[in-house]
């Protein structure tokens, strides 16, 4: 609870950087609460992995899950990024409106429709090839869409909380509330490199 590491508990050794004054939230098992007034915030997570730098990955194929609680009143609020929007490198997700989310690859994402709410809630985000499926406490929100099939990925760093410049340097578009009581709050974030399954979805929301 003190410190700017958030260890990995994976081991895979990839231990996250808080940056900026986020602040330690003691309940639900513990969490970082991201003092964001704005887009304009600097509080984000950044961790040192890419998408496709692990050998066993699979071109574009990876699965982002992010429990958190997280409403934003500035868009974009960014829930994770690992990209370069210039060159459309990589992938995003972020809110773009008080319904909605979009992610995928940079200029070509997809989106889904969702009911805005300040609870904890479990988001996994699939991206399969050419498809992205979006799952909300274990269940599938909308339809699977149609993204492009990544073949160029991103360098620098992944963030939870925000997104980076558009030439893949810095952050910014950073996940917040006007309502300090509201402020987002991350709690656990895990990245895989493969799809997960439907089973596998349930049973990670059933763990938790």
């Amino acid at each position: 609870s003190t410190g700017s590491t958030w260890t990995d508990s994976s081991g895979n050794g990839r231990n996250a950087t808080l940056v900026g004054s986020p602040s330690y939230v003691s309940i639900n098992g513990g969490g970082i609460r991201l003092n964001n007034q704005d887009g304009n915030g600097t509080d984000y997570i950044s961790v040192p992995y890419n998408i496709a730098s692990n050998p066993v990955n699979i071109s574009s194929t990876v699965t982002v899950e992010v429990i958190a609680s997280f409403n934003p009143t500035s868009f974009w609020g960014a829930i994770w990024g690992n990209e370069i929007f210039d060159i459309s490198a990589g992938y995003v997700a972020y809110v773009d409106s008080s319904t909605n989310i979009s992610y995928g690859t940079p200029y070509n994402e997809t989106s889904v429709t969702i009911t805005a709410s300040n609870a904890i809630r479990q988001w996994i985000f699939v991206i399969n090839g050419g498809q992205g499926s979006l799952y909300l406490n274990g269940s599938q929100v909308g339809t699977t869409g149609t993204i492009m099939n990544q073949t160029i990925f991103a360098t620098s760093e992944f963030y939870f909380g925000a997104r980076h410049f558009n030439n893949g340097t810095g952050l910014t578009d950073t996940m917040n509330n006007s309502d300090s009581a509201l402020y987002p709050v991350f709690y656990q974030m895990r990245v895989y490199n493969r799809a997960l399954s439907g089973a596998e979805v349930t049973q990670n929301y059933n763990a938790v």
